[in-house]
């Protein structure tokens, strides 16, 4: 389920590799039993303790991937940095009254009660990106810096962060996060009229090796121009659902900003708003770009090192 010429996969656990199926849930029928992608394989506090002390390579970074746009990373000697992290079902019981489902197929991989980054990061306010739920719950003192847009600062604010520890970042704007890591906030095209300040996010570690988020973005002809190039890894949305970039257009935009190594998200999470990441390897092949394609496991962290 990944490939890859300038990096490596590393399990957590032996697990068979067999291929997810995200369209076995029905979105319009509001009473069937959500089915799971996959099984809940390890206590929440046993996966983020996991996390916590596994040992990375001074020449790497390890992502963990916890659906949709939910990453955390983590280099050595760096902060342990959460992306988007949405964990719970509050966009299934929130919108409950819309004519189709909401619902999260995967499992809930941490509880916001046992979350423990260093930071907090969201790329906009959209609910499943800066989860009110999510962090309500989160422990406010595990985590130095809230980091994200304005509209996020407010969702922070709201919901008893700290004003202190909350770090506005704009596109084009460098924030410190330490000696070891700094976050590049990059343009994002808005997806509607809720959240009008949209960014992705790009981290350099002290070692050079570079990741970068996306976001949620809409497709525009010129979006390729104002996006970071040449990143080691970035991980690109591909739902093409509520005008985020479908596979065919992310995979145009990846052959203009020629990273190593691209990864897929925001196709797994809702049931109503599935994408095929088989899809976008197929749309990078045929768009002719040389990055390497990585489809992620989930509960398993995977390791970044330039051949």
């Amino acid at each position: 389920m990944s490939s890859s010429t300038d990096s490596r996969v590393v399990p957590a656990r032996a697990t068979p590799i067999e291929p997810y199926v995200f369209t076995r849930n029905d979105p319009f029928d509001s009473t069937a039993r959500i089915q799971l992608v996959v099984p809940k394989l390890l206590d929440s506090k046993e996966f983020m303790e996991n996390i916590r002390q596994f040992q990375v390579p001074a020449d790497a970074f390890a992502l963990w991937f916890l659906g949709q746009n939910g990453f955390i990373v983590k280099a050595s000697g760096s902060p342990l940095i959460g992306i988007d992290l949405y964990l719970t079902n509050s966009c299934g019981s929130t919108v409950s009254h819309w004519p189709y489902r909401l619902d999260r197929q995967l499992p809930i991989f941490i509880e916001p009660e046992d979350l423990d980054v260093d930071v907090f990061m969201t790329t906009h306010s959209h609910q499943d990106h800066a989860d009110p739920e999510t962090i309500r719950r989160v422990r406010k003192n595990n985590a130095t810096t809230f980091l994200g847009p304005f509209d996020s600062i407010r969702v922070y604010k709201q919901c008893g962060v700290d004003p202190s520890k909350c770090k506005i970042v704009h596109p084009g704007e460098t924030f410190e996060l330490d000696e070891s890591v700094s976050v590049l906030g990059t343009f994002a095209l808005p997806t509607d009229a809720t959240d009008l300040n949209h960014i992705g996010v790009l981290l350099r570690f002290a070692n050079q090796l570079t990741f970068y988020n996306t976001g949620d973005t809409a497709f525009a002809e010129t979006l390729a121009t104002l996006l970071p190039k040449d990143v080691d890894v970035c991980a690109i949305c591909i739902n093409g659902g509520f005008h985020n970039l479908s596979a065919l257009e992310a995979a145009a935009i990846v052959k203009v900003l020629r990273p190593r190594v691209v990864v897929p998200c925001h196709y797994d999470m809702m049931i109503n708003n599935v994408g095929s990441p088989d899809m976008m390897r197929v749309a990078l092949e045929r768009a002719g770009s040389d990055a390497s394609f990585v489809l992620m496991r989930y509960y398993q962290p995977w390791i970044y090192q330039r051949a």
